[in-house]
């Protein structure tokens, strides 16, 4: 489930009560007893428990106490390679995210979710399908971050070309034959068996690709990205219509042989060269936002904009704060002692991701000074 899944989900729960408790801690992947895990664990739950019964005197502690149990009786509290850990928690659910971010324990007692550590951990994880396509066969592998996993296709899947489209070769035979001049036997024409073996790469291509649309395009949208040799590449992106291949990053080679460390290395390839594109598309969307008077780096402005559903893109300053906050009903308070002591940045990209919108959590490369916040409008001002 997506960040933006979660929170629709948080929110459609609890409505406009609240509060939310978010736990954040690194973890110690070379514990193997994780004792240092579960002893810092155990630590923040009783922070936040304090903390909770200070800010909320009236809410009730037990639902939260009880997530916050069955998460530390579970096996384990890492996963993988990851870093750290996040837990969102609400009065009925809870979310638990394991991140490559490297985060300082901290605990947060909020009316409105705390998600900003969990968007800059998550903003250029793209997922996407790695099509391995070859002339004769192709496999599928979905691909979270770093992490692959090989999709098990079900036998209507083209993964065969000679199980697809049989073996039998089309227009063989010798080539043909006729008379030349003074009765000399003359050869010409095309070789029928290359002929044929186009045509049939042709035609599962095309299978490949209505499976690829029928299967991918149609009930999930995820992006694929296709990796093949330069021949395959050009011959399958002629006659390709699913609508979800992408035209980079590509992987032009068919490695010999797909294996784990294999493909973590291709992903790993990938996911900086997505990286890279994903940055340079906020960096032009800013700059057309700009010379487009869709533009505003006034805090108050961005706030209204936001519970107004006008901003297609928020990039906020890493580690930025500025005072107030935005309740369930969208009324932004900047004057209460509560409100001060908040990060309304937090709270404006709770709402514009509520709206469809994308929220960026970037340096300091494009700020100017005293800025924390740019937003791209979805209008022009005035």
């Amino acid at each position: 489930m997506s960040l933006r899944d979660d929170l629709q989900a948080l929110v459609q729960d609890v409505g406009v009560h609240g509060p939310f408790v978010s736990l954040f801690m690194p973890v110690h992947r070379e514990d193997v007893t994780m004792e240092k895990d579960r002893a810092q664990f155990k630590s923040l739950v009783s922070q936040a428990q304090a903390e909770f019964g200070e800010r909320f005197p009236d809410a009730d502690w037990r639902p939260y106490g009880e997530k916050f149990g069955l998460i530390l009786a579970e096996r384990q509290l890492i996963s993988g390679t990851n870093t750290s850990m996040a837990i969102i928690a609400g009065p009925d659910r809870v979310y638990q995210y394991f991140m490559r971010l490297p985060l300082d324990p901290e605990v947060k007692i909020t009316e409105n979710l705390y998600v900003l550590p969990i968007i800059e951990n998550d903003q250029y994880n793209i997922n996407y399908d790695l099509l391995a396509l070859e002339k004769e066969s192709f496999r599928l592998f979905s691909v979270h971050d770093h992490d692959v996993k090989e999709v098990d296709l079900p036998e209507s899947a083209p993964t065969s070309r000679p199980a697809a489209i049989g073996t039998e070769l089309k227009n063989g035979g010798d080539a043909q034959r006729s008379a030349g001049p003074k009765g000399k036997s003359v050869f010409h024409g095309s070789d029928p068996k290359e002929a044929a073996d186009r045509a049939d790469t042709e035609r599962y291509f095309k299978m490949v690709d209505d499976w690829v649309r029928a299967n991918i395009s149609v009930p999930t949208h995820t992006r694929v990205i296709l990796m093949a040799v330069d021949e395959v590449q050009g011959e399958y992106r002629k006659i390709s219509k699913s609508g979800v291949l992408m035209d980079q990053p590509r992987v032009a080679k068919m490695p010999p042989q797909l294996d784990k460390n294999t493909l973590h290395d291709i992903a790993v390839e990938l996911k900086a060269e997505l990286r890279t594109m994903a940055k340079n598309q906020v960096k032009k969307a800013t700059d057309d936002a700009r010379s487009g008077n869709r533009y505003s780096a006034a805090v108050p402005d961005i706030a209204r904009a936001a519970v107004e559903g006008r901003i297609d893109t928020l990039i906020l300053k890493r580690g930025a704060s500025a005072p107030g906050a935005i309740d369930f009903n969208h009324v932004v308070d900047r004057e209460s002692e509560e409100a001060r002591a908040n990060n309304i940045l937090n709270d404006i990209a709770v709402v514009v991701l509520s709206y469809g919108g994308h929220v960026y959590v970037q340096g300091e490369d494009g700020f100017q000074e005293k800025e924390v916040a740019h937003a791209l409008l979805r209008g022009r001002i005035g």
